[in-house]
């Protein structure tokens, strides 16, 4: 899965512990709508649902941090 840049800024400041209404106000109305699916989980009244959609975003993060090549 190709995570947008956008989501692996709320992924990443969700984890910091960021409220996310600071999030949202940092990137505006376009760069939310690109993250649209994970807002709206991590907006979810549901500590089950943020938490599935949070562990999937960071382990997506993870993921692209290790493809990457140093050198």
């Amino acid at each position: 899965m190709s995570l947008s840049w956008e989501s692996a800024y709320f992924a990443t400041s969700a984890l910091l512990g960021e409220p996310l209404e600071a999030s949202i106000a940092s990137l505006g109305e376009a760069g939310t709508a690109r993250a649209a699916e994970l807002v709206e989980a991590l907006r979810s009244p549901s500590r089950e649902v943020r938490a599935l959609a949070l562990a999937r975003a960071v382990s997506d993060v993870a993921r692209a941090i290790d493809a990457m090549s140093l050198g």
